[in-house]
């Protein structure tokens, strides 16, 4: 019992400690021990990983191919907990890839892999070309972009922040690289 009272008092001195450095705007991490290891854990709310990364989504894609030896499906733009970095799934055959890719330095981070059971019919364009596309439409920073099936047509599926921070879904094509719509998408 006296375990859990102090575990408890430790957990409240830490969160109180945290949030009065979560005011800080410059702050960028706190370590913080848990079970014997460091963690990082971001003290400030307002990081936009959309504005911090310097790495083009073209690059990241190029890298994660490189590594995982196949065709980019989609990318992400993730960095709620830190460092912005994007997820990008890389399709083989029946194996997918996740990579993950610093997006300031272009560092392979990490990847895992899993087998599809699936087949996934091939697109004509590769995903950059669809992100060119959409940016040439919506000027801003890709934060996401995934290859889906529109009532059986292929397209791809391209998240969008623009300069005055309004996001936007542009639609193209994956086989002619058409732009079927765009719009602002406040959904996500």
């Amino acid at each position: 019992m006296k375990k859990n009272v102090y575990t408890l008092a430790a957990i409240g001195t830490a969160v109180l400690a945290l949030s009065a450095c979560g005011t800080a705007s410059t702050a960028t991490a706190a370590p913080a021990h848990q079970h014997g290891h460091t963690v990082e854990v971001p003290t400030h709310a307002h990081h936009t990983s959309a504005q911090t990364a310097s790495l083009s989504p073209a690059q990241a894609i190029s890298i994660a191919q490189k590594q995982a030896g196949g065709r980019a499906t989609e990318i992400h733009l993730k960095g709620k907990y830190g460092a912005p970095v994007y997820e990008v799934e890389v399709r083989s055959g029946q194996r997918e890839h996740t990579v993950y890719v610093d997006a300031a330095n272009g560092k392979v981070l990490g990847s895992k892999l899993e087998t599809e059971w699936k087949p996934m019919r091939q697109a004509a364009l590769p995903l950059e070309r669809a992100i060119e596309i959409a940016q040439s439409k919506i000027d801003g920073r890709v934060l996401e972009a995934e290859r889906d099936s529109n009532r059986g047509q292929i397209v791809y599926k391209v998240e969008i922040l623009s300069a005055d921070n309004v996001p936007y879904k542009v639609i193209v094509d994956a086989n002619n690289g058409n732009v079927l719509a765009s719009f602002v998408d406040y959904d996500d």
